[in-house]
């Protein structure tokens, strides 16, 4: 992706309905979505590098996680729908997985000019998050956006402060390899849980 499509990060638009704020879990025809003990996780791709600022200062570098699953997810600490949404979840499957060290949470801010380490620090808390293994990260404009452009997560700012972005969670194996994308309408915390355990079984 070119610098045109990074700079697309901060353009100021609306009408974008991308990040949806659907709260249920739906299978077909609106039901609930059955769980699978024994989840198909093909490999999609290669994960994408990045080094990050954490909420001390300190990079995280995706590829130094490689070992451990890691599920990846994009927010704004601003949001007042998906995002929430999204994270709440995540705290929930970190709480089931009962603070185990070879699980790591990443979240990502998509809004590094109103995402300062505090208010990543207030959202944090505002989940419970147990942050020595859920990583809250930012960096300056210039380093963030070429991440959102590799991960293909494009934000762009809504004339209401709202930002449009695919509300999507990335689930990384211990190789590093991208083996599932789950929509917000469709992550369901409990199959994340089963879906860790399933890559948690292969070779590291």
């Amino acid at each position: 992706m070119g610098v045109a499509s990074v700079l697309l990060f901060f353009v100021s638009v609306g009408g974008v309905t991308a990040h949806d704020s659907r709260a249920g879990r739906p299978g077909p025809g609106g039901a609930a979505s059955p769980l699978s003990p024994v989840p198909a996780l093909p490999a999609i791709r290669p994960a994408p590098d990045f080094a990050l600022v954490d909420l001390d200062g300190q990079l995280v570098q995706l590829s130094k996680l490689h070992g451990r699953v890691v599920l990846l997810s994009f927010i704004y600490t601003n949001c007042s729908s998906a995002c929430p949404l999204l994270t709440n979840r995540m705290a929930l499957l970190q709480r089931r997985l009962g603070g185990r060290a070879d699980v790591h949470l990443l979240t990502i801010t998509v809004d590094p000019d109103r995402d300062g380490p505090e208010a990543m620090r207030r959202y944090a808390a505002r989940f419970a998050a147990d942050l020595r293994t859920w990583h809250f990260l930012r960096d300056a404009r210039e380093r963030l956006g070429p991440v959102l452009a590799a991960w293909e997560e494009w934000a762009l700012r809504r004339s209401d402060g709202e930002i449009d972005h695919p509300a999507r969670l990335h689930l990384i194996d211990r190789r590093g390899q991208v083996r599932e994308i789950y929509a917000l309408e469709f992550f369901d915390e409990r199959q994340a849980w089963l879906d860790v355990q399933a890559l948690l079984r292969e070779p590291a």
